[in-house]
């Protein structure tokens, strides 16, 4: 049932619990330095996160580190505005990332500017890319299709192998090693290099875990959503991921620059299933560009890219199927400074989605070219912010998304940001060619967010934002009964998510001190289930952290929270809401050697985050690194 307390109550709330406990977590801006804090994502180029006018956040290297992350979707869950659904515990397993509340495939996902994920299923494998590859990570929340086009409903995550900085000097080589709960086993080598002219970085990684039983043992009915015939087995669901990475750049003489990054991480995740109970994946992202100065005031950037999402499916080692996609994608973006502060970019891109494997699509690729321009300038205290895009898609046609910011800056650095912005998500080959069900008359997934936002300073060491937001998505697409038990995807929904986003970070007697919190109401606003909240959506999220140096010695505290959730469209049934305590320790042993310890759910707690699948309960990881300084 809906609970029944007032939206705006709720929020009213919110922001006098994150009052009380300022501090908070830093995650608008991710430094204590926002001044150079430097976002990509946002605008498709280079800029600092104090003049986008979309809330953005950043997580560095650095604090991947300190916080003793093992997982890319351990750091994703930290973010304002993401929760998470999992088919089970530990290392590997399916994982749906919700942003802003809106579906799992509504997050548009880029590593090195590439677009990745399943053609078929139209969502990306985040749980499979191994952070320990990962430089940095941005998400920019809310729509970004006048950008990027196709999937930026709810936002973009974009992620970054690691680089070489082009400050080093020789060789800097890194090494760790990790064991934990339920025999994980993570280990990993990176070897970088840089200087003016050139730089790169070579990284390989191993990470395995026996796992825990992630289904529960139930009876008959209910079974888990979504799988009918899943059937319990009592084993460990173990997980294997082995991955290399390389990025590598140069700068030529006239200031051109050339960069190379690829990315492969191939592995085995195994889960209970009648049918299935086992898949080997691989994950493939390659990405050239090349970038050349034209006068002083443009820069030309051309991009090639490739990636693949592979998998095939075992039954107790017995081959039952393979889902293979390739996608290839081109660009090419001109970037002009105009006068003092203006910024106009053109760019045109292309995409390439094929298909391949055990099941006989009635097509199985398909084309898509977009062109887009974006503007930004600043007068005074006075900014603004503008785009519009028009995709060319081979099976639906055009489409044309556009969004617009204003922002507004007082002397004492109080901001205030008025937006607006479209967005569509394509239907995916499942949707449109699955034999004997699919519909190839879907129109694409459509929505509108309007957004008002507030951020401010926090003496001279922290910051402090208020973004409240409402989006509204048509056609949404569902697989309905169209007759004689016969199931085929309809655009016959639509979604209304109205949400409030809080987040803080400062530092106060040595302690960097942050929290966010996101209350959001993702409902359905017409169809059969009108007035439902969306399933698997919390409207509470909180997260808290502190960090802190002593010397030799550091340690630190995450908590994380979310309310209840239900389980299905009909909202019959729920899952409790939850709040986990990590803690975490590391110690200098000497200038190359740290050892680092961290126990997460500490107290233990028992929860989940789909039905009838079980989370880790409490468990630990020890690290031992070797970093030469």
């Amino acid at each position: 049932m809906n609970n029944s307390t007032p939206f705006f109550t709720k929020s009213l709330l919110c922001i006098v619990v994150l009052s009380v406990l300022t501090p908070a977590w830093a995650q608008e801006v991710s430094t204590e330095d926002d001044e150079i804090e430097i976002i990509i994502t946002a605008g498709r180029k280079a800029q600092s996160l104090k003049e986008t006018l979309v809330p953005s956040s950043v997580i560095t290297r650095e604090e991947i580190e300190r916080t003793q992350a093992s997982s890319t979707t351990e750091v994703l869950d930290t973010i304002p505005g993401i929760s998470l659904k999992s088919s089970g515990g530990g290392l590997g397993k399916q994982t749906s990332v919700y942003l802003r509340g809106t579906n799992s495939g509504h997050a548009l996902v880029l590593v090195d500017g590439v677009k990745i994920g399943s053609a078929t299923l139209g969502t990306s494998s985040l749980q499979h890319l191994p952070l320990t590859q990962i430089e940095r990570i941005e998400v920019v929340r809310g729509p970004r299709s006048s950008l990027y086009g196709s999937e930026a409903i709810g936002g973009v995550i974009q992620i970054f192998t690691r680089k070489g900085t082009e400050s080093s000097k020789g060789f800097a080589p890194q090494a760790s090693i990790a064991y934990g709960s339920n025999n994980t086993r993570q280990a990993s080598a990176n070897l970088a290099a840089g200087g003016y002219k050139g730089w790169f970085n070579l990284g390989v990684a191993h990470e395995s875990s026996d796992g825990i039983d992630v289904l529960e043992f139930y009876n008959a009915y209910p079974p888990p959503d979504y799988a009918p015939v899943t059937t319990y087995e009592n084993d460990k669901d173990g997980y294997t991921n082995n991955s290399v990475s390389l990025r590598a750049g140069y700068r030529f003489e006239n200031q051109a620059s050339a960069e190379l990054s690829f990315l492969n991480a191939q592995g085995d995740t195994e889960f209970d299933g009648s049918f299935t109970n086992e898949t080997d994946f691989r994950q493939q992202v390659i990405n050239g560009q090349f970038k050349l100065p034209v006068g002083d005031k443009v820069d030309v950037t051309a991009r090639l890219g490739q990636s693949r999402d592979e998998s095939e499916q075992f039954k107790d080692g017995e081959y039952r199927s393979t889902f293979d996609t390739k996608r290839q994608t081109a660009s090419l973006q001109a970037d002009t400074r105009m006068g003092s502060a203006g910024k106009l970019s053109l760019g045109a891109d292309y995409q390439n989605d094929e298909v391949d494997g055990s099941t006989d699509y009635e097509k199985t690729s398909r084309d898509n070219t977009g062109l887009f321009a974006s503007y930004q300038n600043r007068w005074g205290s006075t900014s603004m912010d503008a785009a519009v895009r028009r995709d060319d898609n081979e099976q639906f046609g055009d489409k044309v998304t556009g969004s617009a910011a204003l922002g507004y800056e007082w002397n004492d650095g109080l901001q205030a940001r008025l937006s607006y912005g479209t967005a569509f998500k394509a239907p995916t080959f499942n949707d449109l060619y699955y034999p004997n069900s699919g519909n190839p008359n879907l129109s694409p997934e459509e929505s509108a967010n309007i957004e008002v936002g507030l951020s401010g300073q926090l003496g001279t060491q922290g910051n402090w934002s208020i973004n409240a937001f409402q989006n509204d998505i048509d056609n949404l697409i569902a697989w309905q009964d169209t007759g004689g038990g016969v199931f085929q995807p309809q655009n016959v929904d639509e979604a209304q998510i109205r949400g409030l986003e809080l987040a803080m970070n400062t530092q106060a007697a040595g302690w960097r001190l942050g929290a966010n919190a996101t209350l959001q109401q993702p409902e359905v606003a017409a169809g059969a289930n009108e007035g439902n909240r969306l399933p698997y959506r919390a409207e509470q999220l909180l997260n808290l952290m502190a960090d802190r140096d002593f010397g030799r010695w550091s340690m630190g505290a995450t908590v994380h929270a979310e309310g209840d959730r239900p389980t299905s469209a009909f909202n019959s049934t729920y899952l409790g809401g939850f709040g986990t305590l990590d803690l975490r320790a590391a110690y200098q042993v000497n200038r190359n050697v740290k050892v680092g310890l961290k126990v997460k759910n500490v107290f233990d707690k028992d929860y989940q985050l789909t039905q009838h699948y079980n989370q880790e309960g409490i468990n630990g990881m020890i690290t031992l690194e070797y970093r030469p300084q």
